[in-house]
């Protein structure tokens, strides 16, 4: 049988794995913007969204296994806890690699403008924007204006209910063994409110920025969803799992 501190390996590379692909998705809209390809940027996001699906698909039977295996639970909260903290981290990265990261999905875009495949284009991604020597200026993120944004205080908020929700029914299991089944499948539950309030909330506000081409808005906005995201994942989960550690 495979150690449990392996597998706590792999699921801490795995949730950070997903909150760096989709924190950087958030840039391929903005990309659209510079080269005309707004729409064409949409479908980026949504393909660059669909990578997450791999380690998912990973995740979470490793997550079961572990409950299956009887992880102390010290040492599942320890590993939730490093698994914030580096997707955090790989946020951070993502920032401030944003001229990168836009120029590599601004090229993307034309390959697929040209007629060639989306699906091949984003498995180039990381090529293109190591070898993209053509970076585009992008300003930094603007303080005052997110500590006023209610984006970056909901983004927070969203995501630390998003993060915390998979790995916390999870939990639960722990102390109820004989109905960890029933109990995993909780998870699509708790994550319903951020997903609605991600969906009909946040995500248009951003479009409507994008739509009226006033390109400081919707990277103010892009900023405001993207570093309230790796602060609530970050920080705001983060105090809830120090909670249960205090009182474990």
């Amino acid at each position: 049988m495979i150690s449990s501190s392996y597998i706590c390996i792999v699921v801490i590379i795995c949730f950070a794995s997903i909150q760096f692909i989709e924190v950087s998705s958030f840039f391929a809209r903005y990309s659209g913007i510079y080269i005309g390809k707004k729409t064409l940027a949409y479908a980026l996001q949504n393909a660059v969204f669909m990578l997450t699906r791999f380690f998912t698909m990973v995740l979470l039977p490793l997550l079961g296994l572990l409950i299956d295996l009887g992880i102390n639970k010290a040492t599942y909260l320890n590993m939730v806890s490093i698994a914030f903290i580096c997707s955090g981290m790989l946020g951070i990265v993502v920032v401030y690699f944003r001229s990168y990261i836009v120029s590599g999905f601004s090229k993307v875009l034309e390959n697929v403008s040209l007629g060639k495949s989306l699906f091949l284009s984003v498995l180039k991604i990381p090529v293109f924007i190591i070898n993209n020597k053509n970076t585009i200026a992008i300003q930094k993120p603007n303080f005052s204006y997110l500590m006023r944004s209610k984006i970056f205080w909901l983004s927070a908020i969203v995501f630390s209910v998003y993060a915390l929700s998979l790995f916390m029914v999870f939990f639960v299991s722990l102390s109820f063994p004989d109905y960890r089944a029933s109990i995993s499948q909780l998870s699509g539950v708790t994550n319903a409110l951020a997903t609605v309030l991600l969906t009909f909330f946040i995500e248009p506000k951003i479009s409507i920025a994008i739509d009226k081409d006033n390109n400081e808005d919707a990277l103010n906005m892009i900023f405001s969803l993207i570093i309230g995201r790796i602060l609530g994942v970050s920080l705001f989960s983060q105090i809830t799992i120090f909670v249960l550690m205090v009182f474990l």
